[in-house]
């Protein structure tokens, strides 16, 4: 059952990255509001699910808090404007990963993100998916 739950998380870990992206590189296809915040909320859900993939055994409870925390440092590390860490945040992986200014909607986007995670991992570990 471990090595299912690894594997599922796993998967979905890889999953929510191309849809996180496709938010931010193709909004037409999405409505205003997915292709403004579902980003957010999809690295959030991204974070979530590959903290589960590293940690299977630990409550569902912290791993939440523990991943919004995550996303919370990451937003507040973007107010150090020193000009390594801005020449780095302009180079492709660098910026998906710590992005690029500081936006308090971001923080409300990565709450419904680690909500979302913890919701789809609590159905599917209560369901057959996992068992």
């Amino acid at each position: 059952m471990r090595t299912k739950k690894i594997l599922l998380y796993f998967l979905l870990f890889l999953l929510s990255i191309p849809l996180g992206l496709a938010t931010r590189y193709f909004p037409d296809y999405f409505p205003d509001v997915i292709s403004i915040y579902g980003g957010d909320v999809l690295y959030a859900t991204c974070l979530f699910f590959f903290i589960r993939l590293l940690f299977p055994a630990t409550e569902l409870a912290k791993l939440t808090i523990l991943s919004f925390l995550a996303c919370l440092v990451i937003e507040l590390q973007q107010l150090y404007k020193a000009g390594w860490i801005v020449h780095l945040r302009h180079t492709f992986p660098f910026g998906l990963i710590l992005g690029y200014d500081f936006v308090l909607s971001d923080c409300i986007c990565y709450a419904v993100g680690c909500i979302l995670g913890v919701s789809i991992a609590y159905l599917m570990e209560r369901s057959w998916v996992v068992r």
